[in-house]
Formats: structure tokens, C-alpha cells, sequence
């Protein structure tokens, strides 16, 4: 996607602006800033873009905001943030009501960004825009990504820096957007049937058979389900399974196949896909990490 850019810097002296370059080691394994501030935003201020490899997460202080986003505009008074992939056609801008924008902002990358980025979407329905509760410690964290760039420490300190309090900002966001649900009563029949499947999961099981069990439609099960948990009932039976199988390559000499049915997998081919999916080795190289558990000779 070619780039474009368009803004206006309506800020004021007192505003900040840094920019980091980031190691090419911390670029590969780690999450970094490419840019942070602290604006004092005035009525003319404004920024239209697309195609950049950045995520954005502003957090407005004072006045208010405008994110055009998506095909939708969203206001972003004080106390709320937005968090977009620069990717995707932005345009945000200080709200002529107020003529002020004060913000706390940063640009970054890395391992893992996008995960955040995705997580925190799934969490508000796909809205970019969250809210912050009053001394929420997002606040601190960025205002300390800010001070690090004027700090005397060398570049991999400042990298590792930068990436645990990006990680930390990430996470209080994300967070912060899960308090909601957590704070909602669990039905109690979506209980009654996590527990079953923590108990049953060996079972040749599927959606519709769980479903009929407990009077549900396979549709409402599955959408109730993943909105209490995060997941839908298939990938809590599949990590179930993943987890009980990982326990028996470590503390038993059970082959692999033996091991893939005790779990519940009858077909060892997609077993072994869906763990190396998972975990990233195959069971066989999982095994090997213990290897006083590897099993007899003549078994595989």
C-alpha cells in the first residue's frame, strides 16, 4: 500500500516530540517506539494518513478529539485513547467544539504488536476507541517512554526499556478493556459447560453434540461461549487436549500415538500439525527437551 500524509502542527512550544531508532535486534525480537509526544494541540491541528507499518495509541488529557477511522468518526474527550493501524486510512484532527487537544501519544512495532492490536479489537467489538479510568497507570508509562529518550543510557538498555514499558502499556490497555466482562456474572450454564468439557475433554466431541447436550444451538453455544471466554468451545477443547498431551510427553513413556488418543485426537497426522501450530515443535521435538522421558526403543 503506497503511503500518503497529510497534517497540520497546530502545537504548542511546551509540546514534546521524540523519535527513536530502534536496534536491528530489538526491530526483530522485541516491541519498539518510532516516535512518542506530548501535545498541546490548537484548532488547526490535523493528520490524514495511510500505509504506514506503525500502530497509533493517543490518549487525550484535556479537550477532545476527533478519529475519523474505518468509515466512521469517533470523539475522543479526556479520559479516552484510540489505537489504529496506521495501515488502514486515518484522519483525526482536534474537535472545532473544544479548540483543544492536549494528548499523550506513541508510534510502535515489533513482536507481538499486532496481537495486542487484534486482542484489544475483540474486546470492544472492533472500535478503536477505549476508555481510561481517572490515575489509570497508562498515563505514567507513556510519560516514561518520553523521558527515556532524553536519558543517558545506551542504546540496548533504552531498547529493553523501551519494550517492557510498551509491554506494559499494551497490557494495561488491554486490560482495561476486559474489566467489563470480567466484572459481568458468568452464566452459570456457560460454567456447567466448561466444566464439562474440562472433565470430558478426551471424548470424541462435537459443537452440535455439546450443544444438544445442554439444549443450545450450535450458533447460540458457540457466540455465547466466546463471549464469556474468549473462546469458542472447539479452541477450549483443542487446548485442553494440547496441554493434557504436553503432561504425558513429559512424564510418561507413551508413545505419540498412544499419546494423541489419550488426549483425544484420533487422527495422529493433524495431532501433530495442531501442536507444532501451537507450540512450535513437533511432540517428538517437545519430547526431546526432557530427554529422560523419551520412550523405549522401538517406539515412536
Amino acid at each position: 500500500m503506497a503511503q500518503k500524509l497529510q497534517y497540520h502542527l497546530d502545537i504548542a512550544p511546551e509540546s514534546q516530540w521524540v523519535f527513536h531508532t530502534a536496534g536491528a535486534g530489538a526491530r526483530s525480537h522485541l516491541l519498539y517506539v518510532q516516535e512518542a509526544g506530548d501535545f498541546w494541540a490548537g484548532p488547526g491541528y490535523y493528520t490524514n494518513r495511510e500505509g504506514f507499518d506503525s500502530f497509533l495509541i493517543k490518549l487525550t488529557l484535556s479537550g477532545c478529539g476527533l478519529l475519523d477511522y474505518d468509515g466512521r468518526q469517533y470523539r475522543v474527550p479526556a479520559g479516552h485513547f484510540y489505537w489504529i493501524d496506521c495501515q488502514n486510512r486515518q484522519s483525526y484532527r482536534t474537535d472545532p467544539e473544544t479548540g483543544s487537544w492536549r494528548v499523550l501519544w506513541v508510534h510502535f512495532q515489533g513482536a507481538g504488536a499486532r496481537f495486542y492490536y487484534e486482542s484489544f479489537l475483540q474486546q470492544t467489538g472492533g472500535d478503536p476507541v477505549g476508555i481510561l479510568s481517572h490515575g489509570a497507570p497508562a498515563y505514567d508509562l507513556l510519560r516514561q517512554i518520553l523521558a527515556l529518550h532524553s536519558s543517558q543510557q545506551g542504546q540496548a538498555e533504552k531498547d529493553l526499556q523501551t519494550a517492557s514499558l510498551l509491554t506494559q502499556l499494551l497490557t494495561q490497555l488491554l486490560l482495561g478493556t476486559m474489566k467489563p466482562a470480567r466484572q459481568a456474572q458468568t452464566p452459570a450454564l456457560m460454567e456447567e459447560i466448561r466444566a464439562h468439557l474440562a472433565e470430558a475433554y478426551p471424548e470424541k466431541m462435537t459443537l452440535a453434540q455439546l450443544g444438544a447436550k445442554f439444549g443450545l444451538s450450535p450458533c447460540y453455544l458457540q457466540r455465547q461461549f466466546k463471549q464469556t471466554y474468549g473462546q469458542s468451545p472447539t479452541e477450549y477443547l483443542m487446548f485442553l487436549r494440547i496441554v493434557h498431551a504436553k503432561e504425558l510427553l513429559r512424564t510418561t513413556q507413551k508413545s505419540i500415538g498412544e499419546i494423541a488418543y489419550a488426549a483425544g485426537f484420533e487422527n495422529l497426522g493433524y495431532f501433530t500439525r495442531l501442536f507444532k501450530r501451537q507450540e512450535g515443535l513437533t511432540p517428538q521435538e517437545y519430547r526431546r527437551l526432557w530427554p529422560n522421558m523419551e520412550p523405549a526403543a522401538g517406539k515412536s
